[in-house]
């Protein structure tokens, strides 16, 4: 039939020019970023880290309309506001550890899913859990888009179309964006700063003004410290070099510093108001691994960090640069493309634009080094909120693999298809953790993340215990999250927790004590018992102290083989008499 054979024709004209053929494979790159996207949802247990599953639950607060609230509260923030005058009961209740915009993104993810907030007896992964991961593996992709415009101007198009297929497929990425923490934000709001920083340099060597790209990187800086507050050395990595680098000196960086502090001053303003403190009670985890982790000096109402500080911090920043350098390929998603980033440096490329931002990555990389020297890399799940090496990673990508295309090309291999061989090595390398973890590769692994996570049992809480009413737990993150119900981290003594519990501190008595593998089982006995647990050790171990102990009700139901209890002041099983 005539038609027919036209339609054929022009079909078989459209594949041969190129139209049909562009969109065909953007068909089949889409096809496979969603594959991958579904192999990992198809694998994920749920949130993984005690500070993606707080910001979730304020996040919750925030899509009902109660603003920034927390139902975690520590005892380090009950000393801080006695120290500074502030009301306990008053603003105990308003979060002054997390970022404000974490929870922001969270409460727009989590509004979808509002019907299901509600945790069921039959609930394996939370569906809370899902939709705050299904955002962040779009503000994943959207962090690719970003570096797709930005590779194109530093390099071309069709390295920053390999560039971004090596990112995408680094697992790393996909492990943080399936754990609940802010670093895809982080990542997304980066490389438009690097985006607007190229841009600026590009301005600066045509002899245009650059005042508003300067502006529009201050403001994305205050952005990532409203997202992280660790970015702080980053930006006074990106501040230092703009202000040594741009002409007239100085100027830039003064710009930048008020486009962020706009952004960022109003929010430490807030924090000063309600906590007495700007860095409110996050600013303690500064001294992690001096004396006390982070969690223990959480747990702590008095503070008292002795006296060698200075050479406390000597310490602590020479076992942080250690740690760092001998763990850097692992912090770096496995990726030897990456790292050759730092091999690039003393390539001498073509275009000016392109060598000068270079040296504005490697300074912010700096700052963040030393920030992550000062506060820690603390891994929980093989993850960790404070891991900003992995932000780098996409751009450091792109001029590893720049540098690589260069040496391959001095080569001058004049047989079939070595270049595509080289890359598909080069994939292939950055690809092998992806394809381990896939679930015909990697070991069998648990439905939900037992222990210390069981989301159905934690939501009974929410039945047992009233709105008004507090839990102490050793994961008040978890009971906060899952029962949406107020918890007290578990004190540093049982001391402290009467005496918060006697004098109604919190506007009323403590009315029950969740205990769970974090304290018991996953340790050992001598951290039991002569660790930071070590006050409460009779009431892990399940001893006679039982009797004398105020809370006299005790259940084992929320937890598999009797790993967890739960101590009340009634049975909760059954309701109250009337």
């Amino acid at each position: 039939m005539p038609g027919s054979e036209e339609f054929i024709q022009s079909a078989v004209h459209a594949l041969e020019a190129g139209g049909l053929a562009v969109w065909i494979k953007r068909g089949a790159v889409a096809l496979g970023i969603i594959a991958i996207a579904a192999i990992y949802l198809y694998q994920f247990r749920g949130l993984s880290t005690s500070q993606a599953m707080d910001q979730a639950q304020i996040g919750r607060a925030i899509a009902s309309g109660e603003g920034w609230k927390t139902k975690l509260a520590r005892p380090r923030a009950i000393g801080q506001l006695q120290t500074h005058g502030r009301s306990i009961t008053d603003n105990i209740w308003t979060d002054t550890y997390n970022a404000p915009l974490p929870p922001f993104i969270d409460a727009i993810a989590l509004f979808f899913v509002k019907s299901h907030w509600k945790i069921t007896p039959r609930t394996l992964v939370y569906a809370g859990d899902r939709a705050i991961a299904m955002m962040s593996i779009l503000l994943f992709l959207g962090s690719i888009a970003v570096l797709f415009f930005t590779a194109r101007r530093l390099f071309d198009r069709r390295l920053a179309l390999l560039a971004c297929g090596l990112v995408l497929l680094c697992d790393a990425m996909w492990e943080y964006s399936l754990s609940g923490l802010p670093q895809m934000l982080l990542l997304l709001l980066f490389n438009v700063a690097v985006y607007l920083t190229v841009r600026a340099v590009e301005s600066y060597y045509a002899g245009e003004s650059t005042t508003r790209w300067f502006a529009a990187m201050g403001a994305t800086f205050g952005l990532l410290a409203l997202t992280h507050a660790l970015t702080f050395w980053i930006f006074l990595g990106a501040v230092i070099f703009a202000g040594l680098f741009f002409r007239p000196r100085g100027w830039s960086a003064a710009i930048m510093a008020v486009g962020w502090a706009i952004l960022y001053l109003p929010w430490l303003i807030r924090t000063y108001v309600v906590s007495g403190n700007p860095g409110g009670v996050a600013i303690y985890s500064l001294f992690a691994g001096i004396g006390h982790t982070e969690w223990g000096w959480m747990r702590q109402t008095n503070f008292d960090p002795g006296v060698a500080l200075i050479s406390s911090f000597r310490d602590k920043l020479t076992t942080g640069l250690t740690g760092q350098t001998a763990h850097l390929f692992e912090y770096f998603g496995l990726s030897v493309v990456a790292l050759m980033f730092f091999v690039s440096l003393l390539h001498p490329f073509k275009r000016t634009e392109t060598a000068a931002v270079r040296w504005m990555i490697l300074a912010m990389w700096g700052g963040a080094v030393l920030g992550m020297c000062l506060y820690g890399i603390n891994e929980e799940q093989g993850v960790a909120a404070n891991q900003l090496h992995l932000i780098f990673v996409p751009l450091m990508t792109c001029y590893g693999l720049a540098y690589l295309l260069v040496q391959w090309n001095r080569l001058a291999l004049s047989f079939p298809f070595a270049r595509a061989g080289f890359l598909t090595l080069l994939y292939l390398l950055c690809a092998l953790p992806m394809i381990f973890a896939t679930p015909w590769l990697a070991p069998q692994k648990p439905f939900v993340r037992w222990p210390p996570y069981m989301p159905a049992l934690i939501g009974v809480l929410n039945d047992w215990m009233r709105p008004e009413e507090v839990t102490v737990s050793d994961m008040p993150w978890a009971v906060a999250w899952y029962a949406n119900r107020r918890s007290l981290w578990l004190p540093e003594t049982i001391r402290a927790f009467t005496d918060l519990s006697d004098y109604n501190v919190l506007g009323g008595p403590i009315n029950g004590v969740y205990l769970t593998p974090i304290s018991g089982t996953d340790n050992k006995l001598r951290d039991i018992v002569r660790g930071e647990y070590k006050d409460w050790a009779p009431v892990i171990q399940r001893t006679q102290i039982l009797e004398k102990f105020p809370l006299k009700w005790n259940s084992v139901a929320l937890g598999l083989d009797n790993e967890c209890i739960f101590l009340s002041d009634h049975n909760r099983e059954q309701p109250p008499a009337q």
